[in-house]
């Protein structure tokens, strides 16, 4: 035989081997490729599932706290609202309270009460 057919000979062994080992690998390692292109795609879907319930939640908190606020602000104006209608009153219990009397203390006590009573019907 010649040195080019040696050559030819040699060069398709190669390539046979070669084209084995490719296959042999090929076989090996496609099912590990396979198993983690399904984990890939499980965990891209799973990532977009809990970004959406993330969103959603975002939203729902921000709807709670604006909520929130506009209770907050609702009380303090019904406050301030109780505080300034609260003022006769304080300034009625002032009067009663500056009320000199004297005598025994649960029958002055029992007269401020009558005579409160007596100033309220009578409005």
């Amino acid at each position: 035989m010649n040195t080019a057919t040696q050559l030819v000979v040699f060069l398709l062994a190669l390539a046979s081997i070669v084209g084995a080992g490719t296959w042999l690998a090929a076989r090996h390692y496609q099912p590990t490729i396979d198993n983690l292109n399904n984990l890939l795609t499980a965990c891209k879907t799973e990532k977009r599932q809990q970004g959406a319930a993330i969103s959603a939640q975002n939203n729902g908190v921000a709807a709670l706290k604006l909520l929130a606020d506009q209770r907050e602000a609702n009380a303090k104006a019904k406050q301030e609202e109780a505080r300034k209608s609260a003022q006769t009153e304080y300034a009625a219990a002032n009067a009663v309270l500056s009320e000199q009397t004297q005598g025994e203390v649960c029958a002055v006590a029992s007269a401020a009460f009558d005579d409160e009573l007596r100033r309220e019907r009578s409005k």
